[in-house]
């Protein structure tokens, strides 16, 4: 999917690092037995997110078919503040990625949970806005968790999720929320350039780098509930 915008923002690397408890401590040990600081670089937040699709899923089938080249659209926002939501458009190429960010203006606190909602929300954009109803997306599943932020060297960050929860919103939409099968995700982000010094740097980590996707988990999660 393209928005159209003029100005392509820089690619980088991802590394998903998806874990369960034991798992994490055996990182968390693996990650002091090798000297590297973890230095927060911003406050824990709760991230929600509202994914995008077409009827037929398409950017769910493009994901779990392994395609190298695929895209999703998202909203998101932080804490309890949807009046300060954006609309995200992330490029995937295999482990890099790049988005385009979209302030919403959202004064009446919407939560774009349903079709009406969503179009809302998009009629002060034009330009995501009519991409959006060009392409004929719904609102399919809704992501929560809380995100930590560290830094373990200049130019490398780390993250760590926890406590993820699932909503699917469409095709069926479920009245509460589901807990996720992984108990957390390590991610580190970093200059495409750089990941020859960031693969020695992992080197002997414990855990398995993998290909993890919160919307292909989370509709799995609540289809299967």
């Amino acid at each position: 999917m393209s928005l159209g915008l003029e100005q392509t923002p820089p690619w980088r690397s991802e590394l998903k690092v998806p874990l369960d408890e034991f798992q994490y401590q055996s990182f968390i040990d693996w990650l002091s037995e090798t000297g590297l600081k973890l230095q927060r670089c911003f406050p824990d937040r709760l991230v929600q997110s509202v994914y995008l699709d077409s009827e037929n899923l398409d950017d769910y089938h493009d994901n779990v078919a392994g395609i190298s080249r695929r895209g999703k659209v998202r909203f998101r926002w932080y804490d309890q503040q949807p009046a300060t939501m954006v609309l995200e458009m992330k490029n995937k190429e295999g482990r890099h990625s790049n988005k385009y960010v979209i302030p919403l203006p959202n004064e009446r606190k919407l939560v774009p949970d349903d079709r009406s909602t969503m179009r809302e929300l998009l009629s002060s954009e034009q330009k995501a806005g009519g991409v959006i109803r060009q392409q004929l997306l719904f609102p399919t599943l809704g992501v929560s968790y809380k995100r930590s932020y560290f830094e373990l060297a200049p130019g490398l960050r780390m993250t760590m999720d926890r406590n993820i929860r699932y909503r699917g919103l469409f095709p069926h939409r479920s009245s509460s929320q589901s807990a996720s099968p992984v108990a957390r995700v390590v991610e580190f982000k970093f200059p495409v350039e750089r990941r020859r010094e960031v693969a020695s740097m992992l080197s002997g980590m414990p855990a398995r780098i993998f290909r993890h996707s919160k919307y292909v988990v989370g509709l799995d999660t609540v289809c299967a509930g």
